[in-house]
């Protein structure tokens, strides 16, 4: 797992939606008021989850939905659906990929 990849997936994905001054934005404030970064969408991705909620309310599910499909496309997974959660457990191979 290349964890400078996965960044770059994430803020693509948050990009598609605002553009990449949004994207600069939100990443802003991920590192500043979370200490997260993009990869912490899989290494830490409840925590993550949380933060992008702070920021997004009820879009979240938009902007998770995208990162996931990015993420499985990239990766040959089927997610099904499922979030961004088990996303993570694939990616990582780890059943606890909690913050």
């Amino acid at each position: 797992m290349d964890k400078r990849k996965i960044g770059k997936i994430v803020e693509s994905a948050i990009a598609d939606y605002g553009g990449y001054v949004t994207k600069g934005a939100v990443m802003w404030h991920l590192e500043h008021t979370y200490n997260l970064g993009p990869e912490d969408a899989i290494l830490k991705p409840e925590k993550f989850l949380r933060a992008l909620r702070d920021i997004y309310g009820d879009f979240v599910s938009i902007i998770e939905g995208n990162i996931c499909e990015k993420l499985a496309k990239e990766y040959g997974i089927d997610y099904n659906g499922h979030g961004l959660l088990v996303l993570a457990k694939q990616l990582t191979g780890n059943s606890n990929s909690s913050s």
